[in-house]
């Protein structure tokens, strides 16, 4: 029987993913399922960093009293949804409509919050809902079509917004979506062009292009595509270097820096090893830049036993993969934002690529499901 490899994860994506939970509001649970992580590993790094902060090796016996208070609220928690994914799974497939049924009929016995979040919805929309009372469907789908705008940040068109509602448990079409669209007043956002990065004027060694931009891989780890971008704030440029698996469209590895030493791109190739720990053979597929061509990512690649493919010189589309995710990322999430420092960029990036992007983000290569439904589905 083979041995499951463990996986890695660099002391960046430990505190990062920490930070979801403890500076942008979202729960252990979901957290942990969406950045595909087991709850009780971001558990433990969670007081692990609540035990740094307060600076104490030993806890006082007040702190372990809230600690124990605070487990015992996180199992109560845990019990609830179990008892309620039992009871209400099914209306997860249902119409929005019946889930505010579902919590209304049980708001008695549980907290309104922890039933809108295992229903998976607003809590705004169900008190919205309480208000107006039995209501239109077409005015609701109005609602669900504004809603969905507003949490993509405006980045869905009527074939996404469609496949979105679908998901939900409506049958809409993309003619009634764009029309939909039409009537609740919203419109998917235009992309718009950014500065590339590439610095391909050195006289180091390069590699040809193995790919040959066949961008449709048949299984996981067999093939990734990296590149760099930059993101401006007001304290300087923080770049961002990124690698992503070309059969799932998942961000499998990335860092971030205000510069772009090759020490960038080799941190994002690390978290990307350390998640997947994939076998050797696999195409590593990256433009002609000074970091990728260096002898220390050269080498790190060797090291691993990845076949290195480069794109041919001054053609981008090469790497057609990995610019459209630069793109989504500045157009569906960056573009009307105006930052002041690169840890407000930091923030906002990691939100996108681990909590939308892999998570919840419909792809229509994918068929318009999620790089998670598909790592989640080749893991059954």
């Amino acid at each position: 029987m083979t041995k499951k490899t463990r996986r890695r994860y660099s002391d960046e994506f430990k505190a990062d993913a920490v930070s979801l939970v403890s500076d942008q509001g979202y729960t252990v649970s979901e957290a942990a399922r969406r950045l595909g992580v087991d709850r009780s590993l971001l558990d433990r790094w969670c007081r692990k960093q609540r035990q740094q902060t307060s600076g104490a090796s030993i806890q006082h016996a007040d702190d372990r009293d809230d600690e124990i208070k605070m487990l015992r609220e996180e199992v109560r928690k845990l019990q609830i949804e179990k008892d309620n994914f039992k009871k209400g799974g099914g209306l997860l497939r249902q119409r929005i409509e019946l889930r505010n049924q579902f919590i209304e009929s049980e708001k008695a016995a549980y907290p309104v919050a922890l039933l809108c979040r295992v229903m998976q919805v607003s809590r705004s929309g169900f008190y919205d809902w309480r208000r107006r009372g039995p209501d239109d469907h077409r005015q609701a789908l109005h609602r669900e079509v504004r809603e969905t705008h507003r949490r993509k940040r405006g980045s869905y068109g009527s074939r996404r917004i469609a496949k979105e509602l679908q998901r939900r448990g409506y049958e809409v079409g993309r003619y009634q979506a764009r029309s939909l669209m039409r009537e609740a007043g919203v419109e998917a956002k235009q992309r718009c062009r950014w500065r590339h990065t590439t610095d391909s004027e050195h006289s180091l060694p390069v590699a040809p292009s193995l790919l040959n931009r066949q961008f449709l891989v048949s299984e996981s780890n067999r093939a990734w595509v990296a590149d760099i971008t930059a993101i401006w704030t007001l304290e300087g440029w923080l770049y961002l270097a990124a690698v992503l698996d070309l059969h799932d469209r998942q961000l499998v590895g990335w860092a971030m820096a205000g510069h772009m030493h090759t020490q960038l791109v080799l941190d994002a190739l690390e978290m990307a090893v350390g998640r997947r720990q994939p076998k050797s053979g696999l195409i590593h597929h990256s433009d002609r830049g000074s970091q990728y061509a260096s002898h220390d990512y050269r080498s790190t690649l060797d090291r691993h036993g990845f076949q290195t493919s480069m794109s041919r010189k001054g053609n981008c589309w090469d790497n057609a993969v990995m610019e459209r995710f630069f793109s989504s990322l500045k157009s569906e999430w960056l573009a009307d934002q105006r930052y002041g420092a690169r840890q407000a960029v930091r923030r906002d990036v990691i939100e996108y690529i681990e909590m939308e992007y892999n998570s919840c983000r419909l792809h229509s290569t994918l068929g318009y499901r999620t790089p998670r439904d598909i790592e989640l589905a080749a893991a059954a």
